[in-house]
């Protein structure tokens, strides 16, 4: 009856858990990611380096938060940009191929600073001047636990404890949301950010967007 009348296998569920029996099994922990990827379009052509440039050091940070949560340690960080290339033979415009570049970094890290340096280097390596570019994105990837990352002689202690500075940073924004702690490199205005006039309200994680009832 409840596979009949109440919406097919979601009747069915309805009526075993209101027996009391567990109709969705608790799946395992996910596995360790090996790559882990930020990716957006912008909200408006790009043609600028500044603006690439912070746009990559936006989503690096966003990566490498990603990157901590399963204590993870980067070795290679990939760039890549999407240009905005006209049609043949048309006015209209579409994607053109992704213009990449990776960079094998001198030891794992989940450092967002040391991060962003990289990707910088990379954007300089892959920006060409007078394009508009349409998207862009950040990949780490040569994934290992940071907790087997191997401290540098060289470098003094605190250098070497960076990671309890990230993780302090990460909770601070995940309590304050909105990344009210950010790299100077990723910018403040953002005039290249995703528009967002259509999203949906966001009543269960933000006290500013709770539905009001009148």
């Amino acid at each position: 009856m409840g596979k009949k009348n109440l919406g097919g296998v979601v009747g069915l569920r309805l009526i075993k858990e209101l027996k009391g029996e567990p109709f969705i099994v608790m799946d395992e922990a996910l596995d360790q990611k090996k790559m882990i990827a930020t990716t957006r379009m912008f909200g408006a052509p790009v043609k600028d380096k500044r603006s690439i440039k912070e746009a990559v050091a936006a989503y690096t940070s966003r990566a490498a938060e990603k990157l901590r949560r399963q204590y993870g340690a980067a070795s290679v960080i990939s760039a890549f940009v999407v240009p905005k290339m006209p049609r043949s033979g048309s006015s209209h415009f579409s994607h053109g191929l992704a213009i990449s570049h990776s960079i094998v970094l001198p030891h794992p890290t989940c450092v967002t600073s040391e991060l962003i340096k990289a990707a910088m280097k990379i954007v300089d390596h892959i920006f060409e001047e007078g394009k508009l570019y349409k998207k862009a994105g950040v990949m780490l990837s040569g994934i290992i636990q940071d907790t087997s990352v191997q401290g540098d002689f060289f470098i003094p202690k605190e250098k070497n404890n960076n990671r309890m500075l990230m993780s302090m940073m990460d909770n601070i924004n995940f309590s304050m949301r909105d990344d009210i702690l950010k790299f100077a490199a990723s910018g403040t205005k953002r005039n290249w950010k995703m528009r967002q006039e259509f999203r949906s309200p966001r009543y269960t994680s933000r006290w500013n967007e709770l539905c009001e009832v009148r």
